[in-house]
């Protein structure tokens, strides 16, 4: 008989049928319950508990209900296994048992075990922790946003259930035949044969059980597996296409939810996954943060305890090697450093593993400084997802060796998580494959993410059934890092190479939005590295070195430099959380680091200052100081009291050269010498030793004309620093996104409302200006020129009331080049500013840390931030990006006080580190001041480098407490040699690597090590004394 279609279609449907009486309910739990909106590991034994009926409602934004109740197993459980089903009405809900966190419910979990092989009369305490949810604005520009009402949540009961083994076994032993059958080709003979066997077993069993007695429809599942099992016996040949599956859950650290909510989805996720790993010995799990064990150790102990005995027997992989799964276009090089130091030495201290995975499924870009930092951390493999989402075109490969900006090279795979082991998403997964000519295996994750729980009974059902399956890829359990080291070692030669970053065609507004939080961040990567620096001197003059303190501090930022954190693509509640913590991290390095600088012989009361220099090149020319007594002045040099633009004042000095990381004592006077100023301005133009600037009667920059080059900066017809405003209402992904038509919605707006001089001395011209920009908005600038460089800053104040705006400054400069650099972590890239392919007309929004540059052979202009990631390069024009203002998730549009400094910086002779790079850290790096006493003195050079284009990027005491790190990098793209003397005690030099190991000897002689080092090259010294 011919197969009829219909027939087999009608299958799905009995299957559906029959997986609503896989669980039988046994006994009905009574509960009482209570509800609180704290944040609890443990059931509240001390609160006062109400007796809850199925029906009853209870819940409300950010509320958590507490179930309880005493279950006893009837004679009809004994040696079963047993299953709990709590519908709770929650949107999550962890399962507690006699103490102890079993397992979660969520839309994905139903039914838990409660006992493996259960004893007749035993009896349970049984707790559940129910979340009811919170409000929030949605993710979409038209999102209404989700609102949870007083009473929305409905209590549903509680059983204790036993499983329907068999009618398990033919629900999925029919559910992956039927799908092995639709995902084959309509004319493959195994298609044809799988399709005559499920007719058959269509003739078998009942369509419709739950209308007749389980007597009669029950015992036909045993011959319709008969049939089942033939067809899944058959066995794949050598050529087929091969997945290794792992479990996994995706679990933001904060998004639409805050931090202390992600412990609780952790909790509830991780519990599930324990409970199902003694129910299946196949589950394979890989859980990436260290900072979420870490959370389940202090929060949740048994079920640390719990992995900690997976991770024992492989069963389990920590393996991520950052501490979060951090933004990688936003945070430093030393952050990123520090996420790969922190998280393999929690990783280590936890589970005696290292990692040789970075796990970033959902990060937003991927900066070509990564491959040489994940080497120098001892990752060797980089797995990632989010490069698909691409708007514009298809990344070329999915399985390559990526090389970064130094020749370092990463073996690296593009998977996608949440997928089910079954054959046709496995025969889809496959489709999707590039180059099948060089790749033959592919990695499945299956599990659902972000409170969702993880793997189900579902999948791992399938998975029992696909491993190796005629017709279907063949599926093995297999962690990541033997799937990778699979890869590298059989594939390894004949791998696609890709040279540069992984720019995401996608999610470009994240380098703007919740400019506070990007803000703290740069804030917080500075005065770390500061507070370091001063305790390294401090220790090596005897006092202790705070490293306990300077771990939880950095372990706190870190935490903020997840990828819906930093990006600024979470709700408000948690970027006003994230903002506190940093603020709370830089007050507290500052304070580590004033407590240095005391015992470097800082001191109230005295009649000199201390001025520490954390850069590795002397301070000279003009130098701002912050934190002096007003009015008093250093003698014998040039001194200029302003106020900035957030009303603070501030001396500019010239004449003291503070060494490179060391310091200068200098005594204080109460006399001011100012020398005459040499500008000249009138209403149109002001004439600098150096520039001349013309302004039009609107108050635009028209020209900047370099006197000395005898050339204009902008180009005819132009404006630098034209304030841009546009409608910013993205197609989707609100706070994330800026699409590619943004640009023709920018127009200029900045209606100046006044303008006058506000500082006029011997170094320094302040011009104030105040504009009206936007519907509600108003924008405060000092235009600061110097008498001594061609650099002028935009000290900038936005009082920003819009919504669904983008402001950007743009500048039209007088350059033609076919790139731009931007700097990214340890080094930078060019990027193209032409758009003759559609992969250059995709990076129209692209991230730089301090600076772009703009140069042809003979000329440049530079553009310094000392917050602002957002820019534009397109053609001969710079536009930075400084607020993004809509309205979801977190839905106050970024409105409020914004306080920001930008720079142009127009340099003779082409870009290079001298010109450019050492100006960008010094917008953004002051010296430091500290009161002293008559008996301060100098500090002299801690390092003295001498290639002007290796930079110190940091200075900390080593992990291992025998001595101190120098961490350095060449910033000009150049091969270099050089010599580093050191201006302290050192007996041992040992070059490193990142993780602070591996050490090898570096020849000292006469306190002086020879230093080669490949194009953008980092390097760690490890000095012992």
């Amino acid at each position: 008989m011919i197969t009829d279609a219909r027939t087999l279609r009608k299958l799905e449907n009995i299957r559906r049928r029959y997986e609503a009486l896989r669980f039988q309910p046994i006994v009905d739990v009574p509960m009482a319950f209570t509800q609180t909106t704290e944040y609890l590991s443990d059931e509240p034994s001390d609160a006062e508990y109400a007796p809850i009926a199925p029906g009853a409602h209870w819940g409300d934004s950010w509320v958590t209900a507490w179930f309880r109740g005493d279950a006893v197993l009837p004679e009809v459980c004994a040696g079963r296994r047993v299953f709990v089903n709590a519908r709770t009405g929650g949107v999550e809900t962890l399962m507690l048992v006699d103490g102890d966190h079993r397992g979660n419910f969520d839309p994905n979990h139903h039914y838990v075990m409660l006992v493996d092989s259960a004893e007749s009369g035993a009896r349970y305490r049984l707790a559940f922790e129910a979340y009811a949810g919170h409000t929030f604005p949605g993710t979409q520009p038209d999102d209404a946003g989700r609102f949870v009402p007083p009473n929305s949540c409905v209590f549903d009961g509680v059983d204790i259930c036993l499983e329907r083994e068999d009618v398990t076994a033919f629900v999925f032993d029919l559910r992956v035949l039927w799908q092995l059958m639709t995902s084959l080709d309509e004319h493959s003979l195994r298609r044809n044969q799988v399709a005559l066997g499920l007719a058959q077993v269509f003739s078998v069993v009942d369509a419709r059980p739950e209308e007749l007695p389980e007597e009669v429809w029950r015992p036909k599942l045993t011959r319709a597996r008969e049939l089942m099992a033939a067809l899944l016996a058959l066995r794949n040949g050598p050529t087929t296409p091969h997945f290794a599956a792992i479990g996994h859950s995706h679990m933001d650290t904060a998004w639409l939810w805050p931090l202390r909510e992600t412990w609780r989805k952790c909790a509830r996720t991780y519990s599930g996954v324990l409970n199902l790993m003694e129910q299946y010995p196949h589950l394979l799990f890989i859980q990436a943060a260290p900072l979420h064990a870490e959370k389940m150790r202090e929060l949740y102990p048994d079920i640390f305890e719990g992995i900690k005995q997976r991770v024992a027997e492989g069963r389990w992989e920590p393996n991520g090697a950052m501490w979060v799964e951090p933004d990688c276009n936003i945070a430093s090089g030393e952050a990123m450093v520090r996420q790969l130091l922190v998280g393999q030495k929690s990783t280590r201290e936890m589970f005696g593993y290292t990692a040789d995975t970075l796990w970033l499924p959902d990060v937003f870009g991927y900066s070509a400084a990564l491959p040489q930092l994940l080497r120098g951390a001892g990752v060797e493999f980089f797995c990632t997802t989010k490069i698909s989402w691409n708007d514009t075109t298809r990344f070329p490969y999915d399985t390559f060796v990526w090389t970064g900006i130094d020749g370092s090279a990463v073996t690296t795979h593009f998977h996608r998580i949440e997928l089910w082991p079954e054959p046709q998403m496995l025969a889809d997964e496959w489709s999707r494959v590039q180059h099948k000519d060089v790749q033959d295996r592919v990695l499945c994750t299956y599990g659902h993410g972000d409170g969702g729980g993880g793997p189900t009974h579902e999948m791992l059902e399938l998975l029992k059934r696909v491993e190796d399956l005629e017709g279907c890829p063949r599926v093995t359990p297999m962690t990541v890092s033997a799937f990778m080291q699979s890869i590298r070692d059989d594939l390894g030669p004949r791998l696609p190479e890709y040279t540069g970053e992984l720019y995401l065609e996608l999610h470009r507004g994240t380098l703007t939005s919740i400019a506070r939080v990007k803000q703290l961040n740069r804030r917080c990567e500075l005065t770390l590295r500061d507070a370091e620096f001063l305790c390294t001197l401090a220790t090596l003059r005897g006092a202790p070195y705070p490293a306990d303190e300077l771990l939880l501090l950095w372990k706190e930022f870190l935490t903020n430099q997840f990828h819906d954190i930093l990006p600024g693509s979470s709700i408000s509640v948690v970027n006003d959380e994230a903002i506190e913590c940093m603020e709370g991290v830089v007050e507290r390095a500052r304070a580590l680091g004033a407590a240095a600088l005391e015992a470097l012989g800082a001191t109230d009361g005295g009649e000199h200052i201390l001025l520490a220099n954390t850069l590795s090149w002397d301070r000279d020319g003009e130098i701002v100081l912050k934190g002096l007594p007003v009015g008093r002045s250093i003698p014998g040099a040039v001194c200029q009291w302003i106020e900035g633009i957030d009303g603070q004042p501030r001396l500019a000095v010239s004449g003291p050269t503070i060494p490179a990381l060391g310091a200068v004592a200098l005594p204080l006077t109460d006399a001011v010498a100012e020398a005459d100023s040499p500008f000249t301005v009138t209403a149109e133009q002001i004439d600098t030793p150096l520039l001349r600037v013309r302004f039009d009667v609107e108050g635009r920059i028209l020209s900047v004309f370099d006197t000395q080059a005898g050339r204009d900066v902008c180009i005819p017809g132009g404006a630098i620093n034209a304030l841009l405003i546009g409608e910013d209402v993205p197609l989707a992904h609100d706070n994330w996104d800026i699409d590619a038509d943004q640009d023709v919605k920018m127009v200029a707006d900045h209606r100046l409302v006044s303008r006058e001089v506000v500082a006029d001395g011997a170094m320094q011209l302040r011009i104030r200006s105040e504009y009206q920009i936007g519907l509600r908005s108003r924008l405060s600038q000092d235009m600061v020129l110097h008498s001594a460089s061609k650099q002028i800053d935009f000290e900038t104040r936005v009082e920003w009331a819009e919504g669904y705006r983008l402001l950007k400054a743009a500048f039209d400069t007088n350059v033609a080049a076919a790139e731009a650099r931007h700097e990214i972590q340890y080094g930078h890239v060019a990027r193209p500013t032409h758009t003759n392919r559609p992969e250059d007309r995709a990076m129209f929004e692209v991230a730089n840390q301090k600076w772009t540059d703009l140069s042809d052979n003979g000329y440049g202009v530079a553009l310094l931030n000392d917050c602002k990631y957002g820019i534009r390069a397109s053609g001969n024009r710079l536009a930075l990006s400084l607020i993004k203002s809509n309205r979801h998730p977190d839905d106050r549009g970024d409105a409020g006080t914004h306080l920001f400094t930008y720079s142009l910086l127009p340099h003779e002779g082409p870009f290079s580190v001298e010109r450019v790079v050492r100006q960008a850290y010094e917008l953004n790096i002051a010296p430091i001041v500290a009161p002293a006493g008559d008996a301060a003195h100098d500090l002299a050079s801690l390092v003295t480098v001498y290639a002007a284009n290796v930079i110190v990027e940091a200075v900390k005491w080593a992990e291992d407490g025998r001595g101190f790190v120098v961490r350095l990098y060449e910033a000009g793209g150049m091969a270099t040699r050089t010599l580093a003397t050191f201006g302290a005690p050192v007996a041992h030099v040992l070059e490193a690597n990142l993780l602070e190991e591996n050490g090898v000897d570096v020849a000292l002689t006469d306190a002086s090590v020879p230093l080669t080092f490949r194009p953008f090259e980092v390097k760690t010294l490890v000095c012992t004394r």
